[in-house]
């Protein structure tokens, strides 16, 4: 028999994020599952370390604590919102690259099960190096479950 114990959801704060979160709601209702919830702060910021000789001080650290502290109110209004329905969840903010650190928080935690939405976040980069939800399915040891949006109805019908 499948024993999920831990479950890991990926927020992006997409539209398909939302759409997926509740799916990783249920899953952890279904197996009375803690639910870590995870946000990964891109460090395409890397440009930004060819611009410190010109920055002063802790100019480039102050920018990434805000940006982290914008990204926890964000994570933690999503969870407050769905804490009526969430038993047990941690929410967890890393800094990489995304499949990368979704992958290295589900082996350090453990986790049975990873729920993400099939698009995220668009733009060049997904054009040139693929999609998150594409790398975390062909490189986790554990299952991956893909929520993807409704296709949307063309106009006029």
């Amino acid at each position: 028999m499948v024993e999920i114990r831990r479950i890991l959801f990926c927020h992006d704060f997409s539209e398909t994020a939302d759409f997926a979160f509740p799916y990783a709601i249920l899953m952890a209702e279904k197996f009375s599952a803690p639910l870590y919830i995870i946000h990964v702060v891109e460090e395409s910021f890397q440009h930004w370390t060819y611009m410190e000789p010109f920055l002063a001080g802790d100019t480039l650290v102050k920018i990434f604590e805000e940006i982290e502290k914008k990204v926890r109110g964000q994570l933690d209004d999503i969870c407050k919102s769905m804490a009526a329905m969430l038993k047990e969840y941690y929410p967890i903010i890393a800094k990489g690259i995304p499949f990368s650190e979704i992958i290295q928080t589900a082996n350090e935690k453990e986790i049975d099960l990873i729920i993400m939405g099939t698009h995220g976040r668009t733009g060049l980069g997904r054009v040139l190096f693929g999609s998150v939800a594409q790398r975390v399915v062909r490189r986790a040891a554990c299952p991956v479950l893909t929520v993807r949006m409704p296709a949307k109805e063309p106009e006029g019908h």
